[in-house]
Order: C-alpha cells, then structure tokens, then sequence
C-alpha cells in the first residue's frame, strides 16, 4: 500500500468516527427541542413559539446534520467506490450515484430547514395573529416538503447501496459488527420509504427513523475504527486485485 493510499484511509476512517459523533450531536439536540416529540417539527405553531433560543438549537441540531449523517457519508460513499470499483463495475458505479443522490437530497432539507426556521421565526415574533397563521402554515409546508419529501426519497438510494456495499465488504473479510448495522440502516431506509407513503403508518415510519438515527452513526464510528485498527482488510481488495492480474 503507498503513502498517498494510507493517508486517504486514514482520512477516510476519522471522517467517519467524527461524522458519527456529530450525528448523535444532532440526535441529542433535536431531541432536546422537541422534547423527544419529533412530530413538534411538523407543527407551525409549536415550532414557531418555541423561545428563540430553541430555534437556534434546532439550528445548530441542523449543522450538526450536515457534518454527521450527510458530508462524512459522502468521504465514504467515495471511499468505498474507489476501493471496490473494479470488483463491483456498473454496480458500484449505480451505488456511488445513490449515496451521492441520498447527500445532495439530505443537504438540501436540511439547508431548507435552518435557512426557513430562521426566516420565519424572526417573522413569527414580530407579527400580528394574522401574520403568526401565515408563517406557520408556511413553516408547515416547509418541513413537510424537507422531512416527508426530501428525506423521504433518500430510502431506496440508500437501501441499494447498503446492499451492493454490504456485499463487496462480506467479500473482503468485514465482520458482522459492520455488516448487521448496514444491513439493519439499508433496510430500515426502505421501509421508511414505503411506510411514508401512508399516513396511517405514521407510526412504524417514525419508529424506523428512531432506528435508523440510532444505528447509522454506530455503523459510522465502528467503520472508521475497523479502518485505523485492521489494515489487512484496507489491503485485502488491493491483493486481490494484484492476484488477479
């Protein structure tokens, strides 16, 4: 292995151990604001009339989104195409397309989120009752479209990378403290997609959203240490690609 290889596996497994820390960061701060309602984001006046303060936690809980469960999933998402991509060709090209799909569609929800929260927050102090209705009806629309919308669709992108990456890693002498949180967070992404689709299953959609906040930053941080402690396994697709040369 050369320097410029270790370095970027090095890279890569501190992105992950910090992209899980800071995901559990926005976990900790969303459920501080809502209280461990996570439904209070879907209700304009409950989320306006929070005292500004809390916003701007719920602000910071949606910074902490970008640097846990989004960017630091994308250094991996790269990671792990460039090491696997020859064994896995068109698959692995289809799989770093949807992890690149599944960031770019976090991002913008999120963004959305922090940028209209502030907006019509400001907004909602400082109007008359007429002018409240009118933000949060605006609020409500807006966290429907980031979290059923948005954040809806990242379930069957996510899914099937877990599937083609899951696999490439069984091949390459992954243990199951990696592969059953993949397994558990690409499957729990789809049924969130399905369940979403009704909402009188609002209740399983959120319980395999608990599951998934839960589970995906754990695969996040023992990735990252299976990285710096196993170099055999960071070498394994190396060797098999020299073998069969």
């Amino acid at each position: 292995m050369n320097a410029n290889q270790e370095r970027m596996e090095r890279f890569t497994a501190w992105v992950a151990i910090a992209g899980g820390i800071f995901a559990y960061l926005n976990v900790v701060l969303a459920a501080i604001v809502t209280g461990g309602d996570f439904m209070l984001t879907l209700d304009g006046a409950r989320m306006l009339g929070l005292p500004p303060e809390m916003r701007e936690l719920f602000r910071l809980s949606m910074f902490a989104d970008l640097l846990g469960f989004y960017f630091p999933v994308l250094v991996i998402g790269g990671y792990l195409w460039h090491r696997f991509r020859d064994e896995t060709g068109a698959f692995g090209d289809m799989a770093a397309l949807a992890i690149l799909l599944y960031v770019v569609v976090g991002v913008s929800g999120a963004a959305i989120l922090q940028t209209a929260l502030h907006t019509l927050g400001t907004m909602h102090d400082g109007a008359d009752e007429a002018g409240k209705t009118v933000a949060e009806s605006i609020w409500a629309t807006v966290a429907y479209f980031s979290q059923r919308g948005l954040w809806w669709c990242e379930g069957p992108v996510v899914l099937f990378w877990g599937i083609i990456v899951g696999g490439q890693l069984k091949q390459a002498g992954w243990g199951a403290s990696i592969l059953v949180p993949l397994k558990i967070v690409g499957w729990c992404f789809g049924l969130f997609f399905v369940f979403g689709f009704f909402p009188a299953l609002n209740n399983l959609t959120n319980g395999m959203l608990v599951i998934v906040v839960l589970v995906f930053p754990l695969w996040m941080i023992l990735f990252g240490l299976k990285l710096l402690r196993r170099p055999e396994l960071r070498m394994g697709a190396s060797r098999a690609s020299l073998s069969s040369s």
